[in-house]
């Protein structure tokens, strides 16, 4: 089973932050890197367990993007393309968090592919 979370690309992640916190009342955490989780519900950002997330605005991530939370990166972006769908770029570590992949489905709707570091 997989769960799907969010990610929404900003050219301005304080400004995005702030807006998503006074019209929806989300609770945020800005990482060490350039990327702020979001929860919301509004309580505190469990970092293991947020909703999604905000991102600079990149050449994958133009629009909102479903983060899929997967076993295996490797595993699932060997289907990706076995089921007509497309690999955006290289596997990537995000920090002690896990890992990252942004692969296009058969449609060509952008997904982030995620693979949690355990423990």
């Amino acid at each position: 089973m997989t769960r799907v979370k969010f990610e929404l690309p900003a050219d301005d992640l304080a400004r995005a932050t702030a807006f998503y916190r006074d019209v929806f009342g989300w609770s945020a955490q800005r990482l060490p890197f350039d990327y702020v989780l979001v929860d919301s519900s509004g309580r505190p950002v469990d970092v293991a367990d947020a909703d999604g997330g905000i991102s600079p605005r990149s050449e994958f991530v133009q629009g909102p993007v479903l983060m899929i939370d997967v076993p295996s990166i490797d595993e699932v972006a060997r289907k990706v393309e076995a089921a007509g769908g497309e690999l955006l770029n290289a596997k990537e570590r995000v920090g002690d968090f896990g890992f990252s992949q942004y692969v296009k489905d058969s449609e060509g709707s952008v997904l982030c592919l995620w693979e949690s570091i355990p423990g």
